[in-house]
């Protein structure tokens, strides 16, 4: 589909293996409650919110895609995978206890072949997949992941209720690089920042007001390290910070191993040319991310102003009900009712 610059590890693999994450309900108890639902099988605008995330990754032409589920929900959710009308190459995994989306990784890295891409299935977002995954097929990044702008609250029990715990993050302006990701302490009133990462990205914005997305394009040979690090239990708590930090401070390639995974990585040889006109750029636009000068990577898609949010909580839930089912343009009543 993209030629050259899209290629897997080999002609026969997929370019990518989504991995949809559907254990944890308990923040939208009790709703999962009365009938035993899934959390991914709770409706939105009719249509159960697991839906938009196969839509989603259908649409970007993810076509390989594994569901990891609890033995709980296991046939519920291979239930609706069976009915489901899609494109796609869709299969239920039963991980049992297992919650945290490294640890996840690292269980099913030896079925994967290729590059991955995580996602959670509560996410509703208007940004195309495609666009999305195009910057890491161009740009090659270790990791890629997405931040979008809180979207205002629709009222009525909706998520001016909830408080949100947002990290301050710093992207690179001129490159898109994600190059801070810090708690805020509440109990002070300033957040320091160390001068390496200042003297290596300059022109660095702050923000407090995005949320992760916990959508995650990671290289192949990051679940090889995640194997190797049973200490990092999750992307979003372990391995993301470690790799935003490590791009300012060089030291940690050598202190934590990732060196050695990045020698070992697999070179993909781009036609330059080809590249260019694929992504719709004039020749060697974006070329000077293709080096290897810079090995490690992170970069951050930001959405604002758009549809996004995580129905994680009860109130976000009834937030994206009113939005989602207000610019629906399918029919709210079906013809047999």
């Amino acid at each position: 589909m993209f030629g050259s610059a899209a290629q897997a590890y080999d002609d026969h693999s997929p370019e990518f293996k989504a991995i949809v994450l559907t254990m944890s309900d308990s923040d939208l108890y009790p709703l999962t409650e009365p009938e035993n639902m899934p959390k991914a099988l709770l409706p939105i605008a009719n249509k159960p919110m697991l839906w938009y995330v196969l839509q989603w990754l259908e649409q970007g032409g993810i076509l390989d895609i594994k569901i990891v589920t609890t033995h709980e929900w296991e046939v519920e959710i291979s239930n609706y995978v069976d009915v489901y009308k899609g494109i796609s190459n869709i299969t239920v995994k039963d991980l049992g206890d297992v919650a945290d989306s490294a640890d996840v990784l690292r269980l099913l890295a030896p079925q994967i072949k290729s590059d991955v891409i995580v996602v959670p299935c509560d996410l509703i977002i208007d940004v195309p997949a495609a666009h999305f995954l195009d910057m890491f097929r161009l740009r090659r990044p270790a990791i890629s992941t997405l931040f979008y702008e809180t979207m205002k609250s629709e009222g009525g029990g909706g998520s001016s209720e909830v408080r949100l715990e947002l990290p301050c993050i710093g992207i690179d302006q001129p490159s898109s690089r994600l190059v801070l990701v810090q708690d805020i302490d509440p109990k002070q009133a300033a957040t320091s920042l160390p001068m390496s990462l200042i003297r290596r990205f300059p022109s660095m914005a702050l923000s407090d007001k995005m949320c992760d997305s916990q959508i995650y394009v990671l290289q192949r040979w990051v679940l090889d390290y995640i194997v190797d690090n049973p200490e990092i239990s999750s992307i979003q708590d372990d391995l993301l910070p470690l790799f935003v930090q490590a791009q300012s401070q060089p030291s940690l390639l050598e202190s934590r191993g990732i060196s050695h995974h990045l020698l070992s990585r697999p070179v993909r040889h781009v036609d330059e040319a080809d590249t260019s006109a694929q992504f719709g750029l004039p020749d060697g636009a974006g070329l000077g991310e293709l080096d290897n000068s810079d090995p490690l990577k992170v970069f951050a898609y930001v959405r604002r102003n758009g549809i996004a949010g995580r129905a994680d909580q009860v109130p976000l839930y009834c937030d994206l009900n009113y939005v989602v089912a207000r610019i629906s343009v399918d029919t709210r009543v079906d013809e047999s009712a």
